[in-house]
């Protein structure tokens, strides 16, 4: 089933400093239009706006969900770095213990629920944050590419 999403468009719907070759939408729409979409699987866009302003509605509202995906796949990038680091410091952590040779009850216990909590916030970088990240940019794109109805 497709989701409609319904835009009338009759004042300032750009970013004001945006390029004029580049435009794109203000925070406002993309925002209203996010929550819209909600995690729909199929959008349509049922737009209401003035003949010559179509050609440029269709600009911004690509020109600002491309450059949230490019966005949102830096950061999915960061978040990988980040727990493939952490996942590193874990394991370093964990050897350095062992060849000189810890003992005793505290500070093997310390280095024990350290790498623990490193290894811990590396599964929830992967199995939570990028997943949901993913999901984020998986929005972006259905809206950005979404067919437009102009009425």
């Amino acid at each position: 089933m497709v989701h409609k999403i319904d835009l009338v468009i009759r004042g300032d719907y750009l970013q004001p400093f945006a390029a004029d070759s580049k435009p794109k939408l203000c925070p406002e729409l993309a925002d209203y239009l996010l929550d819209e979409a909600g995690f729909q699987r199929e959008l349509s866009l049922q737009v209401s706006c003035p003949v010559e302003e179509r050609e440029r509605l269709q600009q911004a509202i690509s020109n600002t969900f491309a450059q949230k995906s490019e966005q949102l796949q830096g950061a999915i990038r960061a978040q990988r770095l980040a727990g493939l680091g952490l996942l590193a410091l874990a394991v370093a952590l964990v050897l350095a213990a062992t060849a000189l040779g810890v003992e005793g009850t505290i500070p093997v216990g310390v280095v024990t629920v350290t790498a623990w909590m490193m290894v811990w916030r590396t599964a929830e970088i992967f199995l939570l944050d990028i997943r949901n990240s993913r999901r984020e940019l998986r929005k972006y794109q259905r809206i950005g590419s979404a067919p437009r109805n102009f009425v």
